[in-house]
């Protein structure tokens, strides 16, 4: 499907190029609009979806309610300083829960017990535990400035009992698998989309936007410099995730993954270096979410065990893993902050090494 939900009653047609707005009122009604500002003027009428939060006093006092507070916290610091991506997260989670909740309460008046009322009545109405601490944390975050900019004297969260995080279910193929895959997806624009992933542990972000200046075939390195990602149902290039994941990375040791770009090299569409890699039949550059949709469907095509990119960058942990690679590697690869968010991510992977440490040790141990 190219349609893509983004929001409870909003959504965005990829092909069409159209927004789509489920009305409020009796009945299911649908109306569609070319622009994002006509999709969210329909959703929240008297309301500009492009303006700043409405202005608050800079900060505000401590007769200032908590959704006055919001509003000015995400147009001073999440606006302002974090990426876009985040900061469309953050604003989703005030303007469809918070606010609606807890906005008209005043701030010196805000306790533990009604955020700890509403994240349970959160979880009531099926959010998951993972999603709910995002919650959580937006509103200890908040509520942390303005104690540090003494409108508060504490924090009502500081007593207050987050959700418990649930433990992300980690799918990835084994090499056997990613060679049926890479078999499948030959001859479409996926072939080299799930090699970049499998061979060097890329980012959906990362493969969608990788351009040709970044890529020396006669050297054999691919540099990791830029992301493509989609926020709101806009295109966003950025940095990577963070400073580490600025890499460089050799493909000497992948003839089928340097093949496959040398491939898509001579298919390109003119010498520009900004060109990007990666290109649909129609020679634009697909989405991120148009990447995630045709493995979906290339993986129920050939009834293969359901795996995303990310699934893929899985794997090339796993792998890397089985063949002794150390963590300090793989982590390095894999573009991680530190070698401390490899480990959490990969506990499952990293355990089992454990267990085959332990086991060589017993064996030396008893002369075996």
């Amino acid at each position: 499907m190219s349609r893509i939900s983004l929001q409870k009653q909003l959504a965005y047609d990829q092909e069409r190029r159209r927004w789509y707005v489920t009305l409020p009122g009796p009945g299911r009604r649908t109306a569609t609009f070319p622009t994002l500002r006509g999709a969210m003027a329909a959703l929240y009428p008297g309301t500009d979806p492009d303006a700043p939060p409405s202005p608050a006093p800079p900060p505000p006092d401590g007769q200032a309610t908590l959704g006055q507070w919001i509003d000015w916290w995400l147009r001073e610091e999440v606006s302002a300083k974090l990426a876009a991506s985040t900061a469309y997260g953050y604003r989703n989670i005030a303007r469809l829960h918070v606010l609606p909740a807890l906005g008209d309460v005043p701030l010196g008046e805000l306790t533990a017990v009604q955020v700890q009322v509403y994240l349970y009545a959160k979880q009531s109405q099926g959010l998951s535990p993972n999603t709910v601490r995002k919650h959580y944390t937006l509103l200890y975050t908040v509520l942390k400035m303005a104690v540090k900019l003494g409108c508060l004297e504490r924090n009502p969260l500081s007593g207050v009992i987050a959700p418990r995080p649930q433990e992300t279910a980690h799918r990835f193929y084994s090499p056997e698998q990613l060679r049926i895959l890479f078999r499948a997806a030959d001859g479409t624009p996926l072939a080299l989309a799930v090699r970049l992933a499998a061979y060097l542990g890329l980012r959906r972000s990362e493969i969608a936007g990788l351009k040709w200046q970044c890529v020396d075939l006669e050297a054999g390195i691919v540099v990791i410099q830029e992301s493509r990602t989609e926020v709101g149902g806009r295109e966003v290039v950025k940095p990577p995730k963070t400073r580490r994941s600025v890499r460089r990375l050799s493909i000497a040791g992948a003839p089928d993954l340097a093949a496959a770009l040398e491939r898509a090299h001579q298919r390109r569409r003119s010498d520009d270096p900004e060109e990007y890699v990666l290109l649909r039949p129609d020679g634009s550059p697909p989405t991120p979410n148009y990447l995630t949709e045709a493995l979906a469907r290339l993986v129920r095509r050939h009834h293969l065990p359901k795996i995303t990119l990310h699934g893929l960058r899985h794997s090339f942990a796993s792998i890397a893993n089985s063949q002794q690679v150390s963590m300090h590697d793989i982590s390095r690869a894999l573009g991680h902050s530190s070698i401390a968010v490899t480990s959490g991510i990969y506990t499952h992977l990293f355990d089992e090494t454990e267990r085959v440490a332990l086991s060589a040790v017993a064996r030396a141990i008893d002369g075996r």
